[in-house]
């Protein structure tokens, strides 16, 4: 027994020797290049080949190997877009603690010409709430503007006016790089001139928006995503673009040193049009009934410049500083030759001749500031996210009337300066509760002020001594705040079915004044809008999705300006300041399926706006038509959009869609309903002939569609483009033709209300080339973080205007 003690005192001894013996190896890794902490590296402690311990560093760059007995051990250090690295020789001796110091890793930098690409990202992507076009692997829209690529979305119809359509509604609202621009919200159509098409990377369409993202109102989201060269060192791209209807000049440069990133694109266009309208009205006024036959030539043209500055700071590996200015100024004309001539019984009562101009002269600016935090808990995030943006506006025209020997006897002008102003907080807060859970809330408020002045004068006896016409003049002076906040709660799972709650309250604030002594008057209003969403992945690469949202969407300045445009003497258009928002309750089931080398997809959809927006056509006793935007419509559409993407060879791709839905539109104050079915067809087939020769076909089919007092016809459009890889593939040159089999595009706008029939043929010029030409420049290193941005997708923006 005392033996035994003995040894067993002998054995604790030489045991808590050995454990004193043991020490603690660390050390601290380091950005060669930023000198800033690699995060989350792997570290293995080596002994003879064998590993000993493993450790991840931490959010600083800091590692820790505990327990370490004597002896010689070599450090291996590893992480994604690092070159691996080994510390030899390092020794532990009479138990002392070792510290390695800083262990400094080189990027991993990748040549091109030593990568090979066995397979494409599709044209056409299906996420879980949102369908991607990736616009940077289309060559037919190269030399074009947003336009051009919007055209190539299954589900998005775009009319020669530029007018933006979303499964049947112009309801929508358009972000650029996830952020508002001012220049949206007064028209469409205008924005997506200025936007070349050539810098646009990504298009994404979010049908069934989440409480995540403001109220927009009905038909969904369209966010116009840019290129942007997150990559180390300097690079950027000059792209000159030619055409007969559109020249557009691009650059982009990006710079990244250290832990600091720049990035800069601009682009100028000058663009011109040339169409022919011939507009035929009856009205009745007592019991006569009088014609009216106008027909005008319209020649357009207008020079537009849009430019970005982006700079991101990475403080430290948890904290980053954005800011970023986007700056736009443009100026579009267009000319009228009108003959106006009205008869009543086989008399012509009134002729005249209208020499008309119309311009419009605008400029604006986006300035954001964006603070993210980030924690070592995977995925954790909070955001502060400022934004204010302003734009200014002439809208003028001047017209002369001639009679039948070509003299002038009137002539009246007009300008309506208008600036648009809007500021804009937000927070956000997202938060990994488990590994298949989420919840994020944010707060956000909204400000905005709308100011607009007109004035009209005229020389009754065709002199240039004009005169103020004060009853036809006023100022508009518009405030709104929108104050809102969400929270929404998301589960994924592989295996069974994942969902995303949210809930979003909004509160509205508006004030508006005239100084014309019309009475000012104010509206304050409170939303609850919900959202659900349930999807669930099948066996054999399906999907399917359920959505439930509803929704509200505000008119902005483009429906709310009570200046009416009088240049067109017949034909009077102007906004409504007393709108209110519409509500729309929207519901989609998405069936997704991958075969091979095929994917398809079909989206079932029901959609009903109630007091929805729509323009009010109205003809008075002196046939004067007066088109006033008022809530007087439920608009409800019911379809199924159905798409592919395919294969045929290795080198041979095709995709198409058909959109095809029933839109009903009808108002009980004006005891009207209109409906019927409306259809889209998209086709695109793109080859690759190898050794840099590819070409592309393009065409698409939009059936005429309902308004609440009638149709508006329905066209088609195609083009074909060859290009060419240069320059060791840095450069790429490229030709292309718009409908080379019709000089024209012709369609036909059927009007009736409770007075007049009308009935509008217009042909739009639009064959034409086009040629590309693009360089690219520059080195490439790592990637950056990315970065939260503001989205202000609540209010209904304007359509184009001629």
């Amino acid at each position: 027994m005392k033996s035994f003690l003995l040894s067993l005192l002998a054995f604790a001894l030489s045991t808590g020797f050995v454990l004193a013996q043991q020490a603690k190896i660390s050390g601290l890794l380091l950005d060669s290049t930023a000198s800033k902490p690699v995060e989350f590296a792997t570290v293995a402690l080596m002994k003879e080949g064998k590993l000993i311990q493993g450790v991840t560093a931490d959010a600083k760059g800091f590692f820790l190997f505990s327990k370490v007995n004597n002896s010689p051990y070599s450090i291996q250090v590893s992480f994604v877009g690092y070159t691996p690295k080994t510390v030899s020789n390092v020794t532990v001796a009479n138990g002392q603690d070792v510290e390695v110091g800083i262990i400094k890793l080189a990027q991993s930098v990748q040549k091109l010409a030593e990568v090979t690409v066995t397979e494409q990202k599709a044209l056409f992507e299906e996420k879980s709430d949102r369908m991607v076009y990736n616009a940077e692997k289309d060559i037919s829209i190269k030399g074009g503007d947003a336009t051009d690529v919007l055209k190539k979305i299954p589900s998005i119809a775009v009319d020669i006016e530029g007018n933006v359509q979303l499964r049947g509604s112009s309801n929508i609202k358009v972000l650029i790089n996830n952020k508002p621009s001012s220049i949206v919200a007064r028209s469409i159509s205008d924005a997506l001139k200025q936007i070349p098409a050539d810098i646009i990377k990504q298009v994404e369409v979010i049908t069934s928006p989440s409480a995540k993202y403001d109220a927009e109102g009905t038909a969904g989201i369209i966010n116009i995503i840019t290129k942007k060269n997150s990559l180390q060192g300097t690079n950027g791209s000059i792209s000159p673009n030619f055409g007969q209807w559109n020249n557009w000049q691009n650059a982009t440069l990006n710079h990244r040193m250290k832990s600091v990133s720049i990035s800069t694109n601009a682009g100028y266009s000058d663009w011109k049009n040339k169409r022919f309208i011939q507009l035929l009205r009856s009205f009745t006024a007592g019991d006569t009934v009088t014609n009216q036959n106008q027909t005008q030539w319209v020649t357009g043209n207008g020079k537009n410049f849009y430019g970005t500055l982006n700079v991101d700071w990475d403080v430290d590996s948890l904290n980053r500083i954005g800011a970023g200015l986007n700056y736009y100024n443009g100026i579009n004309t267009n000319g009228f030759d009108i003959n106006f001539e009205e008869s009543s019984r086989g008399i012509i009562s009134q002729y005249f001749r209208r020499d008309m101009s119309r311009t419009y002269d605008w400029a604006g600016a986006t300035i954001n500031l964006d603070y993210t935090r980030l924690f070592k808990k995977p995925k954790k995030e909070l955001t502060f996210l400022m934004l204010y943006s302003f734009e200014g506006e002439d809208s003028d025209y001047w017209a002369n009337l001639l009679n039948r020997d070509n003299a002038i006897y009137y002539r009246e002008k007009s300008y309506n300066i208008s600036n648009n102003k809007e500021g804009t907080l937000q927070l956000d807060f997202t938060n990994p509760l488990d590994s298949v859970s989420t919840l994020e809330m944010g707060t956000k408020t909204i400000f905005r002020q709308i100011l607009s002045d007109y004035r009209i004068a005229s020389a009754v006896d065709g002199s240039t001594d004009f005169k103020d016409m004060p009853s036809l003049a006023n100022v508009f002076d518009y405030a709104q705040q929108v104050a809102s906040a969400y929270a929404v709660y998301n589960r994924t799972s592989k295996k069974k079915w994942g969902y995303n709650l949210g809930m979003r309250y909004e509160h509205t604030f508006i004030q508006a004044n005239f100084l014309n002594g019309t009475a000012p008057f104010s509206n304050n209003y409170g939303n609850f809008i919900p959202s659900v969403s349930l999807s669930r992945s099948l066996p054999k690469e399906q999907k399917i999705r359920l959505n439930y949202s509803q929704r509200i969407q505000r008119p902005q300045f483009y429906y709310l300006n009570p200046y009416v445009n009088q240049s067109d003497s017949k034909n009077l258009y102007g906004g409504n300041p007393y709108l209110k928002p519409e509500l729309t309750h929207s519901v989609e089931a998405n069936y997704s399926v991958s075969i091979k080398q095929t994917s398809l997809n079909a989206s079932f959809f029901l959609r009903q706006t109630n007091n929805a927006i729509e323009s009010i056509n109205t003809v008075d006793e002196e046939g004067v038509l007066k088109q006033i935007f008022q809530n007087v419509a439920q608009n409800s559409a019911y379809g199924v959009n159905l798409s592919a993407n395919t294969k045929l060879t290795k080198q041979w791709s095709i995709n198409g869609s058909l959109n095809v839905f029933y839109n009903v539109l009808e108002s009980a104050e004006l005891k009207t309903r209109n409906a019927d079915w409306m259809y889209r067809i998209n086709l695109n087939s793109s080859i690759d002939f190898g050794k840099g020769y590819k070409a592309q076909l393009f065409g698409f089919y939009n059936s005429a569609r309902v308004g609440l007092q009638g149709t508006y016809g329905g066209f088609g459009f195609y083009n074909v483009v060859l290009q060419k890889e240069i320059l060791k593939k840095k450069g790429t040159i490229g030709f292309g033709y718009d409908n080379p089999f019709s000089e024209t595009i012709g369609w036909r706008n059927d009007f009736v209300g409770p007075n007049f029939v009308q009935t509008q043929e217009v042909a739009m010029y639009r064959r034409g080339w086009r040629l590309n030409l693009k360089y690219e420049f520059g080195k490439m290193g790592g990637n950056q973080r990315q970065k939260k941005r503001i989205s202000n997708d609540d209010k209904k923006s304007g359509e184009g205007s001629n």
